[in-house]
């Protein structure tokens, strides 16, 4: 019985299948002896009935698309300070491309201890590299781990660097990096 079904199911669907895409013209009579109107069309309806190809209705965006300017192909990196001396840069991209801009760049200038979060647009500048000894360890400053966040605005996006604790970093060691992503896309070699 199991058999009988599948091989039903089968020949069904290759029937559709089959159809699906083609024309169909379906031609209609009732049968003279037929008592009552028991048939699923109306009387009104034609004698024929032609199936077509479904029409699949596409999404069109009321917005001209336009293709970007030049000003929108160039890549432009902005440095910026507000009034505490802070630094950051503003990039003319979307955060998604300038994270990977920014993840290259790194890498190239060497930072290869990073830590990367892109669900949070964050890396996480460790310095793991460097192993010091049990006096080093003892008489020299903890260094903190420094944040570079991605900080999306639109078309833009601001790059900023953090401590932790959402805390303002050393100036010297968030201008040091800033300095460099910015000398890094101001001469692309």
């Amino acid at each position: 019985m199991r058999v009988f079904r599948t091989t039903l199911w089968l020949s069904v669907w290759l029937t559709l299948v089959a159809c699906g895409g083609n024309t169909q013209v379906i031609y209609y009579q009732a049968p003279d002896n037929a008592v009552g109107d028991w048939f699923p069309i109306p009387v009104d309806a034609p004698e024929s009935a032609l199936l077509e190809a479904p029409v699949i209705p596409r999404l069109v965006s009321p917005v001209s698309i336009e293709p970007p300017s030049e000003q929108d192909r160039t890549l432009l990196v902005a440095k910026m300070t507000d009034s505490l001396g802070n630094s950051s840069l503003r990039f003319n991209r979307e955060t998604s491309t300038a994270w990977e801009l920014i993840d290259t760049a790194l890498m190239e200038l060497g930072y290869t201890n990073l830590d990367k979060d892109r669900s949070k647009y964050r890396f996480v500048m460790t310095d793991k590299s460097e192993k010091l000894g049990l006096l080093a360890k003892l008489f020299s400053g903890k260094k903190d781990d420094l944040f570079l966040l991605l900080i999306p605005q639109g078309s833009q996006t601001l790059v900023v660097v953090e401590g932790e604790g959402d805390e303002i970093p050393d100036l010297n060691q968030s201008e040091s990096i800033l300095s460099k992503l910015h000398a890094h896309f101001q001469n692309p070699d």
